[in-house]
């Protein structure tokens, strides 16, 4: 079987990619909103953003394993592999890497209370350091579609 066809998970990871360029303003946006909620909550603000970075981080490792356990069911012919989840979960994991990678950049201290202009220029970078990842992922997802159907044969 080819790389191309409904199993195919490389071509709408790019494809992602090409996006992806040109969003890590606006997810880095949600992501200063998701943090601005846990300071509504009565969080401090940078024990808010080791929040975030915990949680991401365990999201981003969390989600390729789903992933995969997904794919296993779709690729026995439980369900039927369709681009938008690949897609759902390029965006899930694009921005639990864009979250989690910041922690090794800035700190909760910096982000709240250091104004030195590129308060959160660090989130924007991290989101294009994610890509490549993301493209890893599938090329890894790809390899694990290609064996399943070699056991089959």
């Amino acid at each position: 079987m080819t790389t191309t066809g409904k199993n195919n998970f490389i071509t709408p990871t790019l494809k992602f990619c090409i996006a992806g360029v040109f969003i890590p303003g606006f997810t880095a946006i949600f992501i200063f909103a998701l943090q601005k909620g846990l300071t509504l909550l009565n969080i401090e603000c940078s024990n808010s953003w080791t929040i975030l970075w915990t949680l991401t981080a365990v999201g981003a490792v969390v989600a390729p394993i789903v992933f995969v356990r997904k794919i296993n069911k779709w690729l026995s012919g439980e369900y039927s592999l369709i681009t938008g989840k690949l897609l759902l979960f390029n965006f899930l994991e694009y921005i639990f890497l864009q979250c989690a990678l910041a922690a090794f950049f800035t700190n909760g201290h910096t982000l709240c209370y250091v104004t030195d202009g590129q308060n959160g220029l660090e989130i924007v970078f991290t989101g294009w350091m994610a890509l490549p990842i993301l493209i890893m992922f599938s090329l890894a997802f790809d390899t694990l579609r290609k064996s399943f159907f070699e056991e089959k044969e």
